[in-house]
C-alpha cells in the first residue's frame, strides 16, 4: 500500500486492466481509491460528445473522495491508463479523516472541491473545441487556485501563532473636534508585525481573521488593551478620552460578545460612555436578535457608530429601526473632497441626515487643509487622518496628547 496517505487500515486491493472503467462521471460515491501500481486516467465528456482528460495520476496518488465528502455524484469518470492495483478505501474512513482534520486543512479541501466542480462543469457544457492549450490553462488555473488556497492557510496559521506570540499590536489614530481642534479620542487600529513576513497590511489579515473565528478572542483581546490604554492615558496626561473599536459581524452574532464585552468594562473600571463600538454597515443585519443586541449596548452605555455608511447596500432602514450615536463619512468621499463637487453633495448630504436622526460625523482620511475647511463649513464634528497623525503606538499617542496640552 501507498505510504503517500496514512490511512490506519488496510482494505482489499483491487486489480484494473489498461482501459477498464474504475468508475463512471454520475454515479454515487462508495469508495475512494489509492493508486498503489500504475496510472489511472480521469475524464469528462463535453457537450458536444467528445472525451476531455482532466488528469493523469501516478503511484501515490488518492482519486474519489471527493463524491464521498459532500455525498455528490461523481463529476468525472475514472479509467485505468495502465494496468493498475488499486487499494480501497471506505467513504466511513475519509470521512472520520476529515472530521479529525485541522480547520484550516478543511478549509483547503473545500475550495479545491468548488474549483474543481465547477471546471469541470465548465469544460463539459463548452461549446467549441476544446485544444490542448485550453486544456493546459485550465490546469494552470487550477494550480493557481490550489497555490492561493495553500498561501490564505499558511497565512491564517501564522497570524494565528503571531497572535500568540505578541506580534499582534494596538495602535491608536486621534480623533479631532473640528470646532475646537482638540483630541477627544482614538480610534484603536490593529497592526501585524510579523516575525517571517514583516510588516503585513491590515486590508489582508483583518478580512482572513474575520473569515475565521480568530476574529472573537482577537477583538476580546484588543477590547482589553484598550481599556489599559484608557486608563494608562488618563494616568499619564489627566485626560479622559474615548476609544472607536471595530466590531465584526462574527463578533455581532457571537451570543457571548456583549456579555464578555461588559464584564472587561466593569472589571477595568473605565466608564462604557468611553468605549464607542464601530459597526461596518455590511456587518448589520436586521431581526429582533440584531436589534435586541443594540439595544443592550445603548442601555449599558456603549456609544454606537455606523462605520463606512454608504459604500454598501447604503440601506436606510438600518438608521430608522437602529439608533446609532455617530456616522462615519469613508475616506474614498473625503479623499477628493477639493476636486469633486459630487462628493461634497454627498458629504453635506450625510452630515445632514445625522444632524436631523441627533447623531454625530467623523470623517476619516482628512489629509490636507482644503478637505478640513469644507468639512467644517458642512458641520461635520469630528476628523481623524494624516493632516492631524496616522495611527501611534500608545507610547506616542500618549506624546501627541502631551504636546497639545504644551500648546
Amino acid at each position: 500500500m501507498s505510504k503517500k496517505y496514512d490511512f490506519a487500515q488496510q482494505f482489499p486491493n483491487q486489480t484494473r486492466k489498461a482501459g477498464e472503467c474504475i468508475f463512471e462521471e454520475g454515479e454515487k460515491g462508495e469508495f475512494a481509491y489509492i493508486i498503489d501500481e500504475g496510472e489511472v486516467e480521469i475524464s469528462t465528456i463535453s457537450a458536444d460528445n467528445k472525451k476531455i482528460i482532466l488528469n493523469i495520476l501516478k503511484a501515490g496518488d488518492l482519486f474519489g473522495e471527493l463524491a464521498l465528502v459532500d455525498g455528490s455524484p461523481r463529476s468525472a469518470s475514472a479509467y485505468a491508463r495502465t494496468n493498475v492495483v488499486l487499494t480501497i478505501v471506505t467513504s466511513e474512513q475519509v470521512k472520520t479523516r476529515i472530521e479529525d482534520a485541522d480547520p484550516i486543512l478543511k478549509l483547503l479541501l473545500m475550495v479545491v472541491m468548488k474549483y474543481f466542480r465547477s471546471e469541470t462543469d465548465r469544460l463539459r457544457l463548452a461549446k467549441e473545441e476544446l485544444d490542448q492549450l485550453t486544456l493546459q490553462k485550465t490546469q494552470k488555473d487550477y494550480q493557481e487556485k490550489i497555490f492561493q488556497a495553500i498561501e490564505l492557510i499558511r497565512l491564517e496559521s501564522e497570524l494565528r501563532t503571531g497572535f500568540k506570540q505578541n506580534e499582534l499590536v494596538p495602535f491608536y489614530q486621534p480623533i479631532i473636534d473640528l470646532k475646537t481642534n482638540l483630541i477627544v479620542g482614538f480610534e484603536v487600529l490593529l497592526r501585524w508585525f510579523s516575525a517571517t513576513r514583516g510588516n503585513i497590511s491590515p486590508s489582508i489579515f483583518i478580512p482572513l481573521a474575520e473569515s475565521t473565528s480568530l476574529i472573537v478572542p482577537i477583538g476580546e483581546w484588543l477590547l482589553e488593551e484598550g481599556l489599559k490604554a484608557i486608563l494608562r492615558i488618563k494616568e499619564e496626561t489627566n485626560y479622559n478620552v474615548f476609544l472607536s473599536i471595530n466590531i465584526a459581524e462574527k463578533q455581532i452574532s457571537d451570543v457571548d460578545f456583549l456579555p464578555i464585552f461588559k464584564n472587561k468594562i466593569i472589571t477595568s473600571s473605565v466608564n462604557p460612555n468611553q468605549i464607542k463600538l464601530e459597526i461596518l454597515e455590511r456587518s448589520l443585519f436586521e431581526g429582533d436578535i440584531a436589534l435586541s443586541l443594540m439595544n443592550d449596548c445603548r442601555n449599558f452605555g456603549l456609544h454606537l457608530v455606523i462605520d463606512d455608511f454608504g459604500t454598501g447596500y447604503a440601506n436606510l432602514s438600518y438608521l430608522k429601526n437602529f439608533k446609532f450615536d455617530t456616522m462615519k463619512i469613508d475616506q474614498c468621499f473625503v479623499k477628493d473632497l477639493e476636486n469633486n463637487d459630487k462628493d461634497q453633495i454627498i458629504c453635506r448630504t450625510l452630515i445632514s441626515l445625522s444632524q436631523g436622526l441627533n447623531m454625530t460625523t467623523v470623517a476619516e482620511g482628512i489629509e490636507n487643509q482644503s478637505q478640513l475647511d469644507i468639512l467644517k463649513s458642512l458641520g461635520c464634528n469630528y476628523g481623524q487622518g494624516y493632516l492631524f497623525s496616522p495611527a501611534l503606538p500608545l507610547e506616542k499617542a500618549i506624546d501627541f496628547i502631551k504636546q497639545q496640552q504644551h500648546q
